[in-house]
């Protein structure tokens, strides 16, 4: 019989503190039944809860979830969104061009260092890229935004953006967890940065071991600092993402974390 969203939240905490990144237990536990979170987003699981991951895992790669539906469903809406606008209009301000094949017309754009096609039904991979069908999600959201501003040009913090107070707990679980990968080794993560084209940069005065800025999209910069830890000090290793300024204008809360998710992903590829 399939895992039902009350029988995961008999699992979890129930103590809505927001680790999770949702605002309460039963809104986490209904997004891993019905959206396909992973249930590991919760940090506080213990015995029987950590036993039901794997159960969990297994329902949602076969289907039993909404996961598989939930993307069909945001990708059609992100879609119809995008079908009457005018790319050629649009292409100059997303930092994208313009083109048709057999009259249909597609934005060419870079996505982490790949040039992809994005059709209005249709996202084209270059031949060797991964595809990932989130990416679509992300790459609709981004066209759908209709951004023409310039970057800004000035860095600032996730949690200063609106309504952005319980996913920014996510965001912090990411940075400690990249923090934590590359701790005692800031030659790997130099390396890193440097294979995904990032550019090391000095910025604010930060006296951060690391310090990268990455254009994962076109109009949407993203800005790493890293320090190092320090036992003699008692420092633990910390990381940091920062946004720029225009990025609300291309992105929406949600598409930021996504696209931090995917590019720590590639940092810590060995």
């Amino acid at each position: 019989m399939a895992i039902t969203v009350m029988e995961v939240l008999k699992n979890l905490p129930r103590t809505n503190c927001g680790d999770c990144g949702q605002a309460t237990c039963l809104a986490f536990a209904t997004r891993v039944i019905k959206e396909g979170e992973d249930l590991d987003k919760c940090p506080h699981l213990t015995g029987a809860g950590a036993d039901m991951g794997q159960a969990v895992r297994a329902q949602q790669e076969a289907g039993v979830g909404r996961r598989r539906e939930s993307l069909a469903i945001s990708l059609e809406v992100l879609q119809e969104k995008v079908a009457p606008l005018d790319f050629a209009a649009l292409a100059e301000g997303l930092g994208a061009t313009y083109g048709e094949e057999a009259g249909r017309p597609y934005l060419s754009l870079m996505y982490f260092g790949h040039r992809l096609q994005v059709f209005k039904d249709e996202l084209r991979y270059p031949a060797g890229a991964h595809a990932d069908p989130w990416d679509a999600i992300l790459l609709y959201n981004y066209i759908a935004f209709q951004g023409q501003e310039p970057v800004a040009g000035r860095w600032i913090a996730y949690n200063s953006l609106p309504n952005s107070v319980s996913k920014s707990k996510t965001l912090a679980r990411l940075e400690q967890k990249l923090a934590d990968h590359f701790a005692g080794q800031t030659a790997r993560l130099k390396q890193r940065i440097d294979e995904l084209g990032g550019k090391m940069v000095a910025v604010g005065g930060e006296d951060a071991d690391v310090q990268a800025a990455f254009m994962p999209l076109p109009k949407v910069p993203l800005l790493l600092s890293f320090w190092d830890a320090e036992a003699e000090e008692g420092f633990a290793p910390q990381a940091h993402w920062l946004f720029d300024a225009s990025v609300t204008l291309y992105l929406d809360l949600e598409s930021m974390l996504f696209l931090v998710e995917h590019l720590m992903e590639r940092l810590m590829e060995e």
